[in-house]
């Protein structure tokens, strides 16, 4: 592989996010913005659903929706703190993983080129608490629709 001068190339695996962590959600701003070198469209095939009152999304395995979310590709220098707070947020503890609220798994994601990557994404771990199932797929999608005032008095 040649690298032309000036040109960055990440050695870092990305992370796929369907929730909280997308562009212009809460925890994006907490926890990426300004940290990623990249971002993009991209989409998994699981099943999604609402927990804890619909507070927060998880993602399970089984299932065959398609589930919209972005791949983002931290920043070389920022990729450790940036996954340590990624794992800390998502309940995840590499070392009890039995224990963890989500676990992170290594995934093929499609990105909006469809282009299949490997990416980090965090799955439900716990044996109840899925909540309402999100039948688009789509966090974003939802929240919209379940925050829509009704028109017309």
């Amino acid at each position: 592989m040649s690298i032309k001068k000036g040109e960055m190339v990440s050695m870092t695996r990305p992370v796929f996010v369907y929730g909280t962590l997308r562009r212009g959600l809460h925890n994006y701003e907490r926890l990426l913005s300004g940290r990623t070198e990249e971002e993009r469209r991209a989409v998994i095939t699981g099943r999604l659903y609402a927990a804890d009152h619909g507070r927060f999304p998880c993602l399970v395995k089984e299932g065959n929706t398609i589930v919209q979310g972005d791949i983002m590709y931290i920043q070389n220098d920022k990729y450790d703190d940036v996954l340590e707070d990624l794992d800390r947020l998502e309940g995840y503890d590499e070392g009890d993983t039995a224990g963890s609220e989500y676990v992170r798994d290594i995934v093929t994601v499609t990105d909006e080129r469809g282009r299949e990557i490997e990416a980090h994404t965090y799955y439900w771990n716990q044996p109840a608490g899925l909540g309402e199932h999100i039948t688009s797929g789509d966090w974003v999608t939802w929240l919209q629709q379940k925050h829509r005032k009704p028109s017309g008095l």
